[in-house]
Order: C-alpha cells, then sequence, then structure tokens
C-alpha cells in the first residue's frame, strides 16, 4: 500500500484525484502531498484543499484526524 501521495482538487476544492506522483493539470491544479500517511505541504488556496467544514484542515490518515493548515508547508 501507498504511503507517499498526493491528492489533487480542481478550482474549486471538489473531485479528488488521488496521485502517487506530481501532476501537471490544468483542470486539477491544488493538492495535498503526504509522507508516510502525514499532510506535510499543501500548494493552493485554503479553501479549496481544506477537507473540513471550517476550511482550514487537511485530514491526516496516520492519525485519522484533522490537522491544521497552519502547521502545513504551503508550496
Amino acid at each position: 500500500m501507498t504511503k507517499n501521495f498526493y491528492i489533487y482538487v480542481d478550482r474549486e476544492g471538489k473531485m479528488p484525484q488521488l496521485r502517487t506522483s506530481q501532476w501537471e493539470c490544468e483542470s486539477h491544479p491544488y493538492f495535498v502531498r503526504y509522507v508516510n500517511d502525514n499532510p506535510i505541504s499543501y500548494h493552493g488556496p485554503i479553501e479549496c484543499v481544506s477537507g473540513n467544514v471550517t476550511r482550514d484542515s487537511v485530514w491526516c490518515y496516520r492519525t485519522n484526524s484533522f490537522v491544521p493548515t497552519r502547521l502545513l508547508e504551503s508550496i
């Protein structure tokens, strides 16, 4: 099972795409990068890449909880 991956979303933060490497796509320009199931960085507006209702966190698959985006690197 892959522990390192990217989750890409479209410009509205919808239609997620799971990828094992970086992906150049006009329709899905924003992503969250995971290493060992932990979110480590993101690219794009927080409103688009965040996964919770308050739009300030992303999901951590290692802890099965939300992690504030302020703890991640924005690239």
